[in-house]
């Protein structure tokens, strides 16, 4: 962070944009995608586009192989300029127009996200034959910024849609879920990920053979007041969780980042 701010603070004595303004630190994205990827190497990492959808941004995790979750279609558009095939885009958000779900689905998007039968529905007009994983509700506490309360459905109801899911022509594909908002407690995944583990027995026992399981985000910044724990507990909290809940059969596994990515290669300047 500190090797992040002295690059901003060059670029503005240097450049000396009008302010305020905001700088990014397009080094620290790289980096900060490079850790991640470094400490979690089984799992796909989808940006959150909606943290910083700045171009430079886009472009850097691009060219570094990233995947990117988007909830609309300037985010699409905005990912697909940059070059991202649309096999590496997810449409993460549970609450989609039709016709923009079937504009993605033209686009070659592949892999929806629901939590609710209506939205199910849509998904099967719009896009059928695409694949779906349902987002679970989740407890925030420990978090900054919970997301109890904007998207989710409970457990018993998200084996019920998967099952749905299938009979509607959709390719039902895992599970997701999210921790809350710059999430300061790393044992908060382990509840999630063991519902999850037990969505994916009762759809197998309907014939119906999941393989996705969404991490979400909730990574936290390190920049702000408060400390955090280190990347590594985190990992490591969720890896003891994943081997108690799947044992040996570990699903496909996806994490989706954004504060994490930005936040700490950012910094607001007002020059008086």
């Amino acid at each position: 962070m500190q090797h992040s701010l002295a690059r901003i603070d060059a670029f503005l004595d240097t450049e000396r944009p009008p302010t305020p303004c905001i700088v990014i630190d397009v080094l620290q994205v790289r980096a900060q995608y490079r850790t991640l990827a470094t400490l979690m190497p089984g799992a796909e990492i989808f940006y959150a586009v909606k943290a910083n959808p700045a171009a430079a941004v886009i472009e850097a995790l691009a060219a570094l192989g990233a995947c990117f979750d988007v909830a609309s279609l300037g985010e699409i558009r905005l990912c697909r300029s940059a070059g991202t095939p649309a096999a590496r885009l997810s449409f993460g958000n549970t609450i989609k127009r039709e016709g923009d779900i079937a504009l993605a689905r033209a686009a070659g998007i592949d892999l929806f996200a629901f939590d609710c039968e209506a939205e199910l529905r849509k998904i099967a007009r719009a896009a059928p034959g695409a694949g779906v994983f349902v987002r679970l509700s989740v407890r925030g506490g420990g978090a900054d910024w919970p997301l109890t309360r904007k998207f989710g459905c409970d457990a018993e109801t998200a084996g019920d849609l998967l099952v749905r899911a299938r009979s509607l022509g959709l390719r039902p594909a895992g599970v997701s879920f999210h921790v809350g908002s710059q999430q300061t407690d790393p044992s908060r995944w382990a509840v999630p990920i063991a519902q999850a583990a037990a969505i994916f027995q009762r759809c197998a026992r309907q014939g119906v053979d999941l393989e996705l399981l969404n991490l979400g985000g909730g990574l936290p910044a390190s920049g702000y007041r408060e400390p955090v724990p280190a990347l590594g507990e985190y990992v490591a909290a969720m890896e003891t969780a994943l081997a108690q809940a799947f044992g040996s059969a570990r699903p496909r596994l996806l994490v989706e980042p954004g504060r994490f990515m930005v936040a700490d290669a950012c910094c607001g300047r007002k020059r008086c």
